[in-house]
This record gives structure tokens, C-alpha cells and sequence, in this order.
């Protein structure tokens, strides 16, 4: 009869997060704690469930800061297939996509917005569990149920600007009112459990019309007031997604926003490339610039190549191009002639 929540994982491979060489080690569970690793004794096991793991890898799970499961929870609480990869926590909200708090008009609007700037099938999304909650912390108590990972939330910019502007946050600078308003919005969400606040400026993410999402028309001080909102709420985090064409201001403005909210800034995405060395080597020294200033401004990259999946059905890709916005807005048959056709 093996002891109530004791777990022996016996002769594996452990990988153990620190940067030391993997070694061949026994781990030893007893409810939530891990109480012994190395060679565990058979008499500091007794009763414990063995399991072999011999021709396995044993490793913390894997953090995953940078993803947009916001929606897929709401009917995948596993998050597959990142846990089928020892992904045991993950982060989402990023760039600015939230899909709280809400608005009016706010699920149909936002919906569509993440079917084209993360070709996410709108099918899914809209045969998904119904949007029911309007504030933020409303929404994480509808995640609360039963979710098979640990998961986070930012909160996104273009999520707080069109739940407080509506169509206007597509265009329009924010009133000192509809400022006041977005500021409270986050405020709220921080305090109800959100992580940070996410947004971006990068002309690659444009709704399903095509236009460019709300938080790229934000200016400078609208940013830099809900950063002040984030000082006030210890823990919390910066994330943002630039413009890699304008590097250069957009590297200032990510240094003020870290110093304006006493926070880290995570900017998406440093893309290395062997053939134009130049180009990381200049967005890395803006992290040295940041912290000579007592900011603190840090990279997310991918450590392998980019590689896209390009078809007519997610807009993502297509969309982008000259002549495209009209056509990848069409049902996906229309797509289809129109696109030869062009």
C-alpha cells in the first residue's frame, strides 16, 4: 500500500533548471514538496508509488512567458498541446490582446481582432463559451475552473482602450476622461489579479478590417500614465511588442515606460539573423542604454528559425501585403476567387 501522495521518480535524467549538467538522480515527492534528490534510499521511500524513469528526462515545467491562450482556456484548460511539452505555466495577454475587461460591442470586435493578428480560427472563437463577464476579474473567476495548468494574465492595452473608447480606439487620441477611465480599468484588473500591463506599437497587427489595433494609436503620455498605474501595484510587469522599423524611438519609449512604472519591460521579438548582425547587435545595447538609466528593458527571442504556416484561412500572413486587407476580410470561398483572381 504505497503512502497517501508519496511519489518516487526513480533513475532518471535530471535536468534541474540551476544550468548544472543533467545527472542521473532519484526525486522524492510527498504531497505538494519535493523532500529528497539524489540517490534516494529504499527505506526513505517506503510506501511510495514508484515510477521508473529510467529512459526519461526529469525537469521543473517549463514557464512559457509569451503566449495567447486568453480564449483556448475557456474550452482547452489543459492548454495543448504546450503541456504535452512540459509546459506547466504560462503567460498570456500579450501584445495588448486581452479579452477583458469588455466593452459594448467588445466580444464581437475583439474576437475578430485575434482572428486576424493571431490567426486564431474565428469559427472557434465564436463556438467558444460565451463572453458573459464585463470586468476583468470577472473573467479570471470564469477561468478558475479547472484549469490543468498555472496560468497569468496581462492586461492588454487595445482590450482597455476600446472597452473605454469603442470604434474611436481605432484613430483616435484618448480624451483626458476616456485617460481617467483606462487608467481606473487597469487599476481594477491589477487589483483583481492581472499581471502587468501589455501593449504594442507594430504596424503588423491590424484588426480583421485591416486597421491598425487600438493600442498603435495610443501616444507617448497615454502609455506612460497606465505605467504609472502599474508602479502603484508591487509584482506587476511590462510587456510590449514595438516597431522593429523605428527601433530607435521606440527603444526610448520602452526605457521611460520601465522607469515611469519602476517595472521590467519584456519587448517581443529579437529576431537573430547570422546575415545582418548589425540589426540584434543594436537591439541588444538598448538594454545596456536602459540600464545605465536604471530602467531595465529585456528581449524575448526565439531560439530557432522563424517559421510561418501561410495559407487563406488565417489572415495573418496575407493580410499584411499590399492589396490583401479587402480580400482576407472575405468568408474563406470568396477569399479563395478573389485571390486567384488578383
Amino acid at each position: 500500500m504505497s503512502e497517501k501522495g508519496a511519489v518516487l521518480l526513480h533513475g532518471g535524467t535530471l535536468v534541474d533548471g540551476s544550468g548544472a549538467p543533467s545527472r542521473r538522480a532519484d526525486v522524492l515527492l510527498r504531497g505538494d514538496r519535493i523532500v529528497a534528490v539524489g540517490e534516494v534510499a529504499d527505506e526513505e521511500a517506503k510506501g511510495a508509488e514508484r515510477i521508473d524513469c529510467s529512459d526519461l528526462v526529469v525537469a521543473p515545467g517549463f514557464i512559457d512567458v509569451h503566449t495567447h491562450y486568453d480564449a483556448q482556456l475557456l474550452w482547452d484548460p489543459a492548454a495543448t498541446p504546450s503541456c504535452f511539452h512540459g509546459v506547466t505555466s504560462v503567460m498570456a495577454g500579450n501584445c495588448g490582446f486581452t479579452i477583458a475587461p469588455l466593452g459594448e460591442n467588445g466580444p464581437a470586435y475583439l474576437q475578430r481582432m485575434l482572428a486576424r493578428v493571431e490567426g486564431m480560427p474565428i469559427e472557434a472563437l465564436e463556438a467558444g463559451p460565451e463572453w458573459s463577464w464585463k470586468g476583468y476579474g470577472q473573467f479570471l473567476d470564469r477561468l478558475d475552473e479547472g484549469l490543468a495548468v498555472n496560468a497569468g494574465f496581462l492586461v492588454g492595452h487595445s482590450a482597455l482602450r476600446y472597452a473605454t473608447m469603442g470604434e474611436a480606439a481605432i484613430g483616435e487620441r484618448a480624451t483626458a476622461a476616456q485617460l481617467e477611465t483606462m487608467s481606473q480599468l487597469l487599476g481594477e484588473a491589477l487589483r483583481a489579479g492581472g499581471l502587468g500591463l501589455s501593449s504594442g506599437r507594430t504596424p503588423a497587427h491590424q484588426d480583421w478590417e485591416g486597421r491598425f489595433v487600438p493600442s498603435y494609436h495610443a501616444d507617448d503620455e497615454e502609455l506612460l500614465a497606465l505605467c504609472r498605474v502599474v508602479r502603484e501595484h508591487p509584482g506587476t510587469t511590462l510587456e510590449f511588442a514595438p516597431s522593429l522599423a523605428d527601433f530607435e524611438g521606440t527603444g526610448e519609449l520602452m526605457i521611460r515606460m520601465s522607469l515611469e512604472a519602476g517595472r521590467p519591460i519584456n519587448w517581443n521579438v529579437l529576431i537573430v539573423n547570422a546575415e545582418r548582425p548589425e540589426e540584434y547587435r543594436t537591439q541588444l545595447a538598448l538594454s545596456d542604454r536602459a540600464a545605465e538609466r536604471g530602467a531595465r528593458v529585456v528581449p524575448l527571442s526565439v531560439p530557432h528559425p522563424m517559421e510561418f504556416y501561410v495559407d487563406l484561412v488565417s489572415p495573418f500572413f496575407f493580410g499584411g501585403l499590399p492589396g490583401f486587407q479587402e480580400i482576407m476580410a472575405l468568408p474563406i470561398d470568396e477569399r479563395r476567387v478573389a485571390s486567384v483572381s488578383y
